[in-house]
């Protein structure tokens, strides 16, 4: 009766067993199997008994996810089958997605994808097929002769936050693919890049023979019209004021002291607000929100696209008026009219300051490429992330310098996204300005190949499943943009719903009373006794809608927060 007999379990149908289903397609996948299907379909007796088994710890994954220098390697993450879609669809594409659908991912990996062909290709002579992994970047040389040999690259981004994130993880990426994971480049951190250009300065201002391992050039938007201005014979600053011509050098990266100029001098939304729009005729701006009125001049006056006539730098009264029965608006003839006269006194306004903007630059840009011609590098593939930060005479400006039209081109952005100041935009804008600038252009040169031959409209995918958040935050996205469409239906592009991978509840409301700050109560108490705020690291952010509620916030917090501006975050991504 002392005995103790061990349990059975009967076999029921509720214990599940999971077999790990790989469906392998040999010819493939043939450089990477998985192997982990070998080991259950195979014989007990050959696996199990032959293979000496490690606990994955924690401590385990860090040591194998160091580099020998201590940083973090870069590893590339497995994409959906949406996404191997879209990086391996060869020609020009449009990406469009909600934020946190992975379109950032979909342009990086293609171009690495591109970077590591086109190094086997250049080095497949010399290594008779030997492993690539272990090159490291001495070898990867280009071929002395041909000057064709690597690929070129641009990746722009208008964000200089989001550029040098990308940055920093495509050249992670690169060192992963050569197998080179120690010698890491200098980390940066998000708090050091204060100001756009300063990032750039070891990149010259030029697009002239580039040195090879300027690329795969990332790059803010900003960085390409100063690397463009240098390309051409005559700068725009030049023109623009000939007293600043003995300051600086042209080609080299120019002096601080042009940065200051150009920031003097360049009227932007805050600057149009503050000092024009008040010195306006007031019969004229009554009625006006000073942004709706800096939109129209920015995107449409100035800043949209005419085949007819592309170099004039802005659209005549007669036609922008017609705007209003082209596409749905809540701005009439009469109220266009009135928008008119106040951008011919801002540009009067204008001239008179010696200031410019940055379309100014831009249109000059154009009519510079269209009468003395590019000579700068050919780039084979331009990549554009949040595309609808441009207007379309920036976007065209793209042209000149990459001819393979055909599939040289990727853009992924979301017009839901839309709040850079000035920037009014939609997809199929830009479907019908790739068509009528880029596309119908080159087939005018090419017209003695082929006649008839109907332009193909490239492709639009659409990303649909968000890898950033949960569905108690999708959903609630998702009832702003249905309000989104309803009321301004011409505005934003319908995307089908995004769908989640976690459920999660609603994000949190905190009221305060008017009299506290709902930042200083969550944050003010939790001060240790070295004036550390606790468990605040760079993975967490604190979104402010403006500068001023920016400044406001980092006077509280300090220096131990990360404070940025909806702007400013945008495609970043933080726990």
């Amino acid at each position: 009766r002392k005995l103790e007999v061990p349990m059975v379990w009967h076999i029921e149908h509720d214990i599940i067993r999971y077999n790990k289903d790989y469906k392998v397609v040999a010819h493939e996948e043939h450089d990477v199997v998985d192997t982990s299907y070998a080991m259950e379909n195979s014989k007990v007796s050959e696996s199990f008994l032959l293979m000496k088994f490690y606990s994955l710890s924690s401590g385990m994954a860090k040591h194998l996810l160091t580099a020998t220098d201590g940083s973090e390697i870069d590893i590339p993450f497995e994409l959906t089958d949406e996404e191997q879609i879209i990086i391996q669809f060869p020609l020009t594409s449009f990406i469009l997605g909600r934020s946190g659908t992975g379109k950032t991912t979909v342009l990086t990996m293609k171009l690495i994808q591109k970077e590591q062909q086109s190094l086997i290709a250049s080095q497949g002579l010399h290594l008779d097929g030997d492993d690539l992994s272990g090159l490291d970047h001495k070898n990867i040389m280009p071929l002395k002769d041909g000057r064709e040999s690597f690929v070129k690259q641009v990746f722009i981004t208008v964000s200089p936050k989001l550029c040098s994130a990308i940055k920093n993880h495509i050249s992670g990426l690169k060192r992963f693919g050569t197998g080179d994971v120690s010698d890491q480049s200098s980390i940066l951190h998000m708090h050091d890049i204060m100001d756009d250009l300063e990032e750039f300065t070891e990149i010259p201002d030029n697009f002239c023979d580039l040195p090879h391992e300027h690329y795969p050039l990332t790059i803010t938007y900003r960085k390409f019209l100063m690397m463009l201005d240098g390309t051409c014979r005559t700068s725009f600053f030049d023109a623009f004021y000939g007293e600043m011509k003995t300051s600086f050098e042209r080609g080299h990266s120019r002096s601080h002291a042009v940065q200051t100029f150009i920031e003097l001098k360049e009227v932007t939304y805050e600057k149009f607000a503050t000092f024009y729009w008040p010195r306006f005729n007031a019969d004229l701006t009554k009625k006006f929100a000073a942004s709706t009125v800096f939109t129209e001049i920015i995107s449409h006056i100035k800043g949209a696209y005419q085949t007819s006539r592309p170099y004039v730098g802005k659209l005549g009264r007669e036609d922008y008026v017609m705007l209003s029965d082209k596409r749905f608006s809540s701005l009439n003839n009469e109220k266009r009219d009135r928008i008119y006269d106040i951008f011919l006194e801002y540009e009067s306004m204008k001239c008179t300051a010696k200031e410019f903007d940055l379309s100014d630059f831009v249109n000059s840009l154009h009519s510079s490429l269209v009468s003395e011609g590019y000579h700068g590098d050919m780039v084979d593939f331009v990549y554009i992330d949040e595309v609808q930060d441009l207007t379309m005479t920036q976007i065209a400006l793209l042209k000149y310098v990459c001819m393979n039209i055909k599939e040289g081109f990727l853009f992924a952005g979301d017009t839901a996204q839309t709040i850079a100041r000035g920037i009014d935009f939609r997809f199929e804008d830009i479907r019908s300005l790739f068509y009528t600038a880029f596309l119908a252009e080159t087939e005018a040169s090419n017209q003695g190949l082929k006649h008839g031959k109907k332009v193909h409209l490239s492709d639009m995918f659409q990303l649909s499943q968000n890898f950033r958040t949960h569905c108690g935050i999708l959903r609630m996205a998702q009832s702003i943009m249905s309000l989104l469409y309803f009321f301004f239906p011409s505005s934003v592009d319908k995307l089908n719903p995004e769908t989640g991978l976690v459920y999660g509840e609603a994000p949190v409301l905190l009221e305060s009373d008017n009299d506290e700050n709902a930042i200083m109560t969550i944050f003010g108490e939790s001060k240790t006794t070295h004036g550390n705020l606790r468990g605040f690291g760079a993975e967490q952010v604190i979104l402010v809608r403006d500068d001023a509620a920016k400044k406001q916030i980092i006077d509280l917090v300090g220096k131990q927060a990360l404070v940025l501006t909806i702007v400013e975050c945008k495609g970043l991504e933080f726990q």
